[in-house]
Parts: C-alpha cells; sequence; structure tokens
C-alpha cells in the first residue's frame, strides 16, 4: 500500500534544498486547504494522509457514493511506500519525524539526482534531444550565468522570459522588455547569486498550454495523457476534463495530428534516454505550448518545462478517467479568494445552480468540491461537469 500527501510547496522546498526549510505562508495555506486532492487520484486500495476532522469529513460526505482510497490512521506498517506531491529533503525529513523508515521513503542520492533533472536547464537538454531527432523548435533558451549577458539577452528582442532554474508555480520568473530594467536586474541578479544562474528565452505569443503526461518506473516512460490547461502569467488556474481522443481533436485545430503523434514518440525515447540510471517511479509532466509565430502561423513548443513530480494535469487526468465518462466534458479548477468567507459563498452558489448526479460512481454532471470549503477556506479546487456537454473551444479560458 501507498501513502499519498500533497505538499505542493515542494518546488520551493527542493529549489532551496535544506532539510529544514519552512515554507511561507501562503504556500502552506494552499496545502492545507487542498490536502485532500489526492483522494481523487489515489489508487483505490491506497492511503491518504489528511490534517484533520475537517478533511475527514468532506471525504466521508463522499465516501458513501464514490469508491475513494483509505484514510491513513497512523498504522505505519500498512504503508509499503510513501508517495508526496513531490520529493525533497524537507518532505523526507518530515516523513522520517512520522517514523516512516528508508525503505517506505526514497533515497538521498535519489532526492539529490531528482533535485539536478528539475532544474529547468534539463528542459534545455530536452529541446535539444528533440531538435536532434527533427522535431521543429522556436529559438532554444539560453543558460546564461552573468549578469551583464543577461543585459544583452534582454536588449536583444522585444519581449523575454527570465527563470529561476528553481522555482514554485508561476513563481521565480521576470519579463524582459527589450531594454534594461533596474526590478529585472535586481531579479536575474539575486537568482544568479543563490542558483547560479537564469534561464532566459525568447517570449512566444502563446494559443495553448497543454502537457502530456508520463510515468517513469525502471528507467521506462509510459504515455499517460494529454493535459490542456489555462495558466496566466505562468501560474496555473485549472484543467480542461476530456478525453484524450477529444483533447487530440481540439490540438489538432492547430496543429496536425501527425505532429503531435510523432512528438509523443520522440517524447518518450528523449525521456528514457535522459532517464536511464535513475532509479524513480513516479508521474512527470511535460509542459507543451502552441504559439502564433512572426508569420502569424501556429507552431508548437514541444518542451516549456519538465515537472518532475505528481502535478495538476496528471491528477486531473486520472480524476477524468476514474469518475468521469469519456463522452463528458468539464473543467477542473484551482481558485484563490483572498478574503475569507468569498469561497464558501462561490461554493454555495456552485452548489446550488450545478446540482451533483452519480450513475454508478460516475459523474453524470454538476458540481464536485474536492476539498472541504468553509468560512476560512481560501484555495478552492473543485471540478464542474456541464450537462449541456460544451465543447472544448468554448471550454477554454472559461
Amino acid at each position: 500500500m501507498k501513502l499519498h500527501l500533497f505538499n505542493p510547496q515542494n518546488d520551493l522546498a527542493l529549489a532551496d534544498g535544506n532539510a529544514n526549510y519552512c515554507a511561507p505562508p501562503s504556500a502552506s495555506k494552499i496545502a492545507y486547504d487542498l490536502a485532500s486532492l489526492p483522494i481523487w487520484f489515489a489508487d483505490t486500495n491506497d492511503y491518504v494522509l489528511l490534517p484533520d476532522k475537517i478533511h475527514i469529513d468532506h471525504y466521508n460526505s463522499y465516501s458513501r457514493i464514490i469508491n475513494l482510497p483509505k484514510i491513513f490512521n497512523s498504522n505505519i506498517n500498512d504503508i509499503g511506500k510513501c508517495v508526496p506531491w513531490g520529493w525533497s529533503p524537507q518532505i523526507k525529513k518530515r516523513l522520517r519525524t512520522m517514523g516512516f523508515e528508508e525503505l517506505q521513503l526514497i533515497s538521498d542520492t535519489t532526492i539529490d539526482k531528482l533535485r539536478q533533472l528539475s532544474n529547468r536547464r534539463t528542459s534545455i537538454k530536452i529541446l535539444q534531444e528533440l531538435s536532434n531527432e527533427g522535431i521543429d523548435l522556436p529559438q532554444l533558451p539560453q543558460y546564461i550565468t552573468k549578469l551583464d549577458e543577461v543585459g544583452e539577452y534582454v536588449c536583444s528582442m522585444p519581449l523575454s522570459v527570465i527563470k529561476a532554474p528553481w522555482s514554485g508555480s508561476g513563481k521565480g520568473i521576470a519579463w524582459g522588455l527589450g531594454r534594461k530594467e533596474i526590478p529585472v536586474e535586481h531579479f536575474a541578479k539575486g537568482i544568479i547569486r543563490k542558483q547560479g544562474g537564469v534561464i532566459c528565452e525568447k517570449f512566444l505569443n502563446k494559443i495553448v498550454d497543454f502537457a502530456m503526461e508520463f510515468f517513469l518506473t525502471e528507467g521506462k516512460i509510459y504515455f499517460k495523457g494529454y493535459s490542456l490547461f489555462n495558466s496566466v502569467k505562468g501560474v496555473y488556474s485549472g484543467n480542461i476534463l476530456a478525453s484524450d481522443n477529444a483533447i487530440e481533436d481540439f490540438l489538432s485545430e492547430y496543429i496536425q495530428k501527425a505532429e503531435l503523434l510523432n512528438l509523443k514518440e520522440k517524447m518518450i525515447l528523449t525521456l528514457e534516454n535522459l532517464f536511464s540510471d535513475f532509479n524513480y517511479a513516479g508521474y512527470l509532466g511535460v509542459d507543451m505550448m502552441i504559439y502564433k509565430d512572426e508569420n502569424d502561423s501556429h507552431k508548437l513548443n514541444p518542451c516549456v518545462e519538465l515537472n518532475l513530480r505528481m502535478n495538476m494535469g496528471a491528477a486531473s487526468r486520472i480524476l477524468f478517467d476514474k469518475y468521469i465518462g469519456n463522452n463528458k466534458t468539464g473543467i477542473y479548477k484551482i481558485d484563490y479568494f483572498k478574503q475569507q468567507g468569498k469561497a464558501l459563498a462561490e461554493h454555495n452558489i456552485n452548489t446550488k445552480k450545478y446540482p451533483l448526479i452519480l450513475n454508478n460512481g460516475k459523474i453524470e454532471s454538476g458540481y464536485l468540491s474536492l476539498s472541504p470549503v468553509i468560512e476560512e477556506t481560501q484555495y478552492m479546487a473543485y471540478i464542474i461537469i456541464d450537462k449541456n456537454q460544451n465543447s472544448l473551444s468554448s471550454l477554454y479560458n472559461r
């Protein structure tokens, strides 16, 4: 049996690299509010770690009508492996403090290797390998270690993106506007001092965000489905819930399906070469992008970022395949409400507007809150399956 737990602050912990890392309050808040997420993607024979009665009550409200995994009851001997959202020295120390043994965790050597591969420089390696395999690419990103060279890069094009090698979702990113600016210079200087360099990329006119989700085990890569998602300035906001075939058809409105299938095949080979000596099992996602070039043609960026952990795209893909029929479409959303009480008000509106209808443990239509919502809740995770069966084009950017 595996134990699942939600630790979305792991990217920040991995960037820090210290086992004693302490997450900022905002990261700890999303970790608490959405702690129930693993009940929707964990195998039904596995266990999920929930923090308190609020989350357990939420679980119990659905476990009577939907086949869910088990709640961890503190019996460490029931667990063969721990499977957090992501691995870092910090989460390993936390699990050891809870009493788990080394055999139930992953080794320090594997975590060190995972941290190296989670560096955004790995995306450049993937792009280079894909280029060698004949995949058409945008201008390759550059890893730059000198501040004056960052300034030269920013001034060389109208728009650019500067990224920290390690950072959380939507964090560690600055935007170059074709000229030297003090905020961008300070950002790059600080990241170079802490992490050794920055990734500099040409800004692309994004049309569609999507990803390919994979599972790695014993050096083999297995395709697990597509993720069609929305993000604003690098911050994830939600996924489209639809079958893989429906997503392929949607993407084929912009690029040839043959190009997409060829990329999938080449990506599997590239990732297997990259992870050939990596003793690790788990999900990983490769974020991709369809963009418009200077000639107003649709082009494919086959690797914007590698997420070497469980991710929202993989979670939504599993949830759809387990609990929603292939002929359905809907949305999977993560919303943030600064003011307390707003999330609860939204939850109550959705509950009335989209009554949940189930059929043999499958969701026919309606609103399903994936985590408990109370007065203090600020982060909501939920799905809405509209009985009108909206097209993917109408759902995207909803």
